[in-house]
């Protein structure tokens, strides 16, 4: 499969990617390992996440899967801690994860909003502080935050 240019600049780079396991977040660490990249990613389905882990290593791609629930914080910074304990210091982060599911405002609960912001939002802000130093101590890093609003 072809993925267009090459970016000399993210060859060996660290990079972690939340819900990399399947969906845009799998589209994500394919590209990244194609650059040459080192790539992490934290996501719940296991099956598909090893999937993807056999076949990019068949290429020779670098790329480390970690599961977890992202709204375990204490998880997703352990995740983190073996991400970058077999790449390095993560440089690239890509927040991807999200659970969008369509719900009726009417019967939204503070519990189900809640929940909602463990899914959508929060692990974002911590993931952010988990790698934070490693940028710091680089020089900058690049972060994306992805989205939507439909699951609010």
């Amino acid at each position: 499969m072809k993925y267009g240019a090459i970016y000399p600049s993210l060859k060996g780079r660290t990079v972690l990617v939340t819900g990399g396991g399947s969906g845009i977040g799998e589209s994500i660490v394919r590209h990244f390992v194609a650059q040459g990249s080192k790539v992490g990613f934290i996501d719940l389905k296991e099956k598909e996440s090893k999937k993807l882990v056999a076949a990019l290593k068949k290429k020779k791609g670098k790329v480390h899967f970690e599961q977890a629930d992202l709204t375990d914080i204490v998880a997703m910074k352990k995740a983190i801690a073996n991400i970058r304990k077999e790449f390095g210091p993560v440089t690239i982060l890509i927040n991807n994860a999200a659970h969008d599911e369509r719900h009726e405002i009417e019967k939204t609960t503070p519990e189900y909003f809640d929940e909602r912001i463990a899914v959508n939002l929060k692990h974002k802000f911590f993931a952010i502080q988990s790698v934070m130093p490693d940028m710091k101590r680089a020089g900058g890093g690049t972060i994306v935050n992805m989205s939507s609003a439909t699951w609010l």
